[in-house]
């Protein structure tokens, strides 16, 4: 091969392997900033139902949901910094107890702890010739928020 033949083919492969390192650091780039591009938060809670509970209290009934469709998420722990007593109304709804000061729009602190997803590990052990399953369930993710409603 001439010399000037073996110039271009390493200039040709120079070219390639530059353009190829280029377009992998712009995907790391944008994959390391994906958090940085996130609009919106993945969950919001939501009010329910106020309910006057005595005076100087309300029963406010709160959910959480997925913001991205707004469907109920039913396996959250919730729970409140300023409420007294507290339980679970129905599947994915908490009742807090709340003292109020007085009638009026009030601001009730929210957090909830929502179980990750899951899912299923299949492993063939070939000794006992079977398959093996076993339900993996992700990291929990904390989630906190706050809620306004009118105490009654």
């Amino acid at each position: 091969m001439p010399c000037s033949a073996r110039k271009e083919a390493l200039h040709a492969t120079g070219v390639v392997l530059t353009a190829s390192v280029a377009t992998f650091a712009a995907a790391v780039a944008i994959t390391m900033s994906g958090p940085a591009f996130a609009a919106a938060p993945d969950y919001r809670f939501e009010v329910e139902q106020v309910a006057p509970a005595g005076p100087g209290k309300s029963d406010v009934t709160v959910r959480l949901v997925r913001a991205e469709d707004g469907t109920l998420v039913t396996g959250a722990a919730l729970s409140a910094n300023a409420a007294g007593d507290t339980e679970a109304e129905r599947t994915g709804y908490r009742l807090f107890r709340v003292n109020t000061a007085a009638a009026g729009p009030q601001t009730l602190q929210v957090f909830a702890k929502v179980p990750g997803p899951t899912r299923i590990e299949r492993t063939f052990n070939s000794s006992i010739k079977a398959t093996l399953e076993r339900t993996v369930r992700g990291e929990d993710k904390a989630v906190s928020g706050t809620v306004v409603f009118n105490a009654q």
